[in-house]
């Protein structure tokens, strides 16, 4: 074989032991935590259904995550995930030259843990998670909580991917 050759297949080798691994496709988790009893997060803002938005869309995500499934009893789970939306706020962040503000950016802050049901120890935890979007002011005012409610949803798929990649993935 050429040289060439060689050092490519030495290289190619090497890599294949270094750690690497693709998104999604290893855990941090103890190998028997497969069955997560998720309590619906807590609201602790004044903005309504953003706890029930969040806990829909991480319910999701680890379905969406063939290995694991989420339970309705804690009895049946191997772990215990719980959270609370901490905090929730529309700042303007735009302006016109009337000083009419023409976008916005809703920002929500949350907590969660997740738990060995068993062992009761702690095997991931976070606390001040922040997710923003911003979004444009709609030209009549009965538009703007719909247009809240949307970046809402746009938040929680974006909370969720970001809280189950951090608990599986460890970053």
């Amino acid at each position: 074989m050429p040289a060439r050759v060689l050092a490519m297949l030495s290289a190619v080798l090497s890599l294949a032991g270094c750690g690497y691994a693709l998104v999604g496709r290893s855990t941090y988790l103890p190998q028997h935590i497969r069955v997560i009893y998720l309590i619906p997060f807590e609201n602790r803002t004044q903005r309504p259904e953003i706890e029930q938005r969040v806990t829909e869309a991480v319910a999701q995500e680890f379905a969406r995550r063939a290995r694991y499934r989420i339970v309705t009893q804690p009895e049946a789970a191997d772990a215990i995930l719980e959270g609370a939306i901490t905090g929730f706020r529309t700042d303007p962040v735009q302006f016109n030259p009337e000083g009419r503000a023409t976008r916005v950016e809703t920002v929500v802050s949350l907590r969660a843990t997740l738990r060995d049901r068993q062992t009761d120890q702690i095997l991931w935890s976070q606390d001040g998670l922040l997710f923003r979007e911003q979004w444009e002011i709609p030209e009549t005012e009965s538009e703007f909580f719909d247009q809240e409610t949307l970046a809402l949803g746009r938040i929680a798929e974006g909370a969720a991917s970001t809280l189950v990649n951090s608990i599986l993935e460890g970053f």
